[in-house]
């Protein structure tokens, strides 16, 4: 259970100091065409204006470059 938790702290962390999502299954979905562009929108409206829901609408709107 501890690895768990340190695993999620590590991850929590990266995020906020990178400014990036880490596993976000709706990018994932999207960019290997499983699922549409208004599919990524409507998943990104559910969680409203969230940063993850606002990562999502950035994906979408090509604003995210890896």
């Amino acid at each position: 259970m501890d690895s768990l938790i340190e695993a999620a702290e590590f991850v929590r962390t990266i995020q906020k100091r990178q400014g990036i999502i880490i596993s976000a299954p709706e990018e994932i979905a999207y960019l290997n065409g499983w699922i549409s562009k208004e599919e990524l929108l409507t998943s990104a409206e559910k969680y409203g204006k969230s940063s993850y829901g606002k990562h999502l609408k950035n994906v979408a709107g090509g604003k995210i470059k890896y």
